[in-house]
């Protein structure tokens, strides 16, 4: 008889068939051995027909369907259908290292929740968007500080998704930072495992980056109206759009002068200062800017839902 997984890997999807068939590649490169782990999909919604024919005749990779929602009501659906005491978390366009999951289980033995380290998979061409991204994103060491975490590298127990009852998926976007408070405001512990590695893409336009900081920034201060509570946006300071940034980077030990210099070069990545420079008015300028201008509207469509 095949024994019970000690893992379920969680991937929410929606139209990622190459993606998909990349991710489940890293899953069936893994250490730990298959008849421990199970991959069940959330997929919310497909039209490509990446999930039609991958669910696996064992059961090792079932895909669970539902309308189009949100990556949180997939996630949610999937954790559901598993069947494991523990639960991996990552996104499909991820690529795990071979030990990620017997680095995160290892680690989940000491603690409640598991924030693993992301390594960045570099484009061809840096661009000063790509720098900006790296910059602004993926760091859970220092996420874990804010007792924060994202979904595309996390490890929990099943007892513990039950106990603060699933992702909150009535709000498309900040679901996972939403999820990791509620675990620790409930006394969860929340540790750092740099061993657990998953690899993530980098946005590298304009506009990739903006509508993600903006639909992140706006699902925040959704979440926050909603609750009663007053997103950032609407602290005086946070208008003055160099001090806000300055504050911040200042409080958590980063380059002031264009991208975080010690991170960038975690990563194998030194920006020439032709690009340092020309990322200052993005980051102390633009940026603020579009984070209290998506938090506004937030915390507008927020009081809407009381």
């Amino acid at each position: 008889m095949q024994p019970d997984p000690l893992v379920s890997v969680i991937a929410p999807v929606r139209n990622g068939r190459n993606d998909l068939q990349q991710l489940v590649s890293c899953l069936e490169a893994q250490t730990l051995p298959l008849e421990r782990f199970e991959v069940v999909i959330g997929d919310d919604g497909s039209t490509d027909g990446g999930t039609d024919a991958l669910s696996t005749a064992d059961g090792w990779i079932r895909v669970v369907h539902g309308p189009p929602t949100n990556s949180y009501a997939a996630r949610n659906r999937a954790v559901r259908a598993s069947r494991a005491p523990a639960l991996a978390f990552c996104d499909a366009d991820c690529r795990p290292e071979p030990d990620w999951l017997e680095q995160g289980l290892a680690a989940l033995e000491h603690t409640d929740v598991v924030a693993g380290r992301f390594r960045f998979i570099l484009p061809d061409r840096l661009t000063i968007w790509a720098l900006i991204d790296m910059d602004g994103s993926k760091d859970h060491e220092l996420q874990v500080q804010s007792a924060n975490a994202e979904t595309a590298n996390l490890f929990l127990r099943r007892e513990l998704f039950d106990d603060v009852g699933g992702f909150d998926d009535t709000i498309p976007e900040h679901g996972d930072f939403d999820f990791v408070e509620r675990c620790v405001a409930g006394g969860a512990q929340l540790t750092y495992a740099a061993q657990a590695v998953v690899w993530h893409p980098v946005r590298t336009r304009a506009r990739q980056l903006l509508h993600a900081l903006w639909i992140y920034n706006q699902g925040y201060a959704q979440r926050a109206s909603r609750d009663r509570k007053r997103p950032e946006a609407l602290q005086a300071r946070m208008w003055v759009p160099i001090v806000s940034p300055i504050r911040s980077r200042w409080r958590f030990g980063r380059s002031l002068v264009g991208p975080d210099r010690r991170w960038l070069a975690e990563h194998g990545v030194a920006p020439a200062l032709s690009q340092r420079l020309a990322s200052l008015p993005i980051i102390y300028l633009l940026l603020p800017y579009l984070r209290v201008l998506a938090q506004a509207s937030g915390w507008l469509a927020g009081r809407r839902m009381r």
